[in-house]
């Protein structure tokens, strides 16, 4: 922890300064130059700060802009998609949730919940779930190439949430096959027993996925004949929210 302090430290030093020598960085955090020069290497080494080879100071990098901007982008979907959910809600009466991918994993952002209070566990914002056994997880899955997929089932130790649960590559393979060609993903049960999800993605100004939007209930309410027509509504709630984000589709 006290590692972790002081490279923040150090790092808030460099950004006051604009650019700064190690005996500079000294001055002002009161750490030895051989701390300086230990924390610095390893920030340069993962591309957070960057020295000019004349003078030899240290600056930010551009991984700082880079991290900025995703922050911003979260809190404008946040703000853009807060409405949309709210209508999600009205509209179907189940709960309604915006996730992110970082990583392996997804987080939740933001959540509208309905009138129906069992569902506050999981789907709750800041939670972290699986890829694999969420909907919004799934659809995130669904864009990725063969090479990356690859990857990603050959480090990931998947576990059995629930009896539904999908874990072997020929199951998962096969779901994001039917996820690509209906447009949204369903978590049936996989990750909480009794409860199902139906998600699709957002796409920002570039065409990229950006967030994932759900509708969550109780399996005995979003039932299998109520999938289709809530997937429908939500790749239209999605399109209107990456739609404000700037992405125009050509086709």
């Amino acid at each position: 922890m006290k590692s972790l302090l002081k490279t923040l430290d150090i790092i808030e030093a460099v950004a006051e300064a604009g650019s700064a020598g190690i005996h500079e960085i000294s001055a002002m955090t009161g750490f030895p130059p051989s701390t300086i020069h230990r924390i610095v290497t390893t920030l340069v080494e993962r591309h957070y700060l960057k020295q000019d080879k004349e003078n030899k100071k240290y600056s930010l990098s551009f991984r700082f802009l880079e991290l900025g901007t995703k922050a911003e982008q979260q809190f404008q979907i946040n703000a853009i998609a807060r409405p949309h959910l709210e209508r999600l809600v009205a509209e179907t009466k189940e709960s309604a949730n915006l996730a992110v991918k970082d990583g392996d994993n997804m987080v939740y952002l933001d959540q509208v919940q309905s009138d129906h209070s069992m569902l506050r566990l999981f789907t709750r914002p800041n939670a972290r779930v699986p890829l694999y056994s969420t909907g919004v997880g799934k659809m995130f899955l669904s864009q990725m190439n063969e090479s990356d997929l690859d990857k990603y089932l050959q480090r990931t130790r998947r576990i059995r949430h629930t009896p539904y649960t999908l874990i072997t590559r020929e199951e998962i393979r096969e779901e994001l096959a039917l996820i690509r060609a209906q447009g949204f993903s369903v978590d049936n049960e996989e990750m909480e027993e009794g409860v199902r999800c139906v998600a699709t993605l957002i796409f920002d100004h570039t065409g990229q996925p950006t967030a994932a939007v759900s509708i969550s209930g109780a399996a005995i309410r979003i039932t299998p004949k109520r999938v289709a027509p809530l997937g429908n509504l939500i790749k239209t709630c999605a399109s209107a929210i990456s739609g404000e984000l700037g992405f125009n589709p050509t086709y």
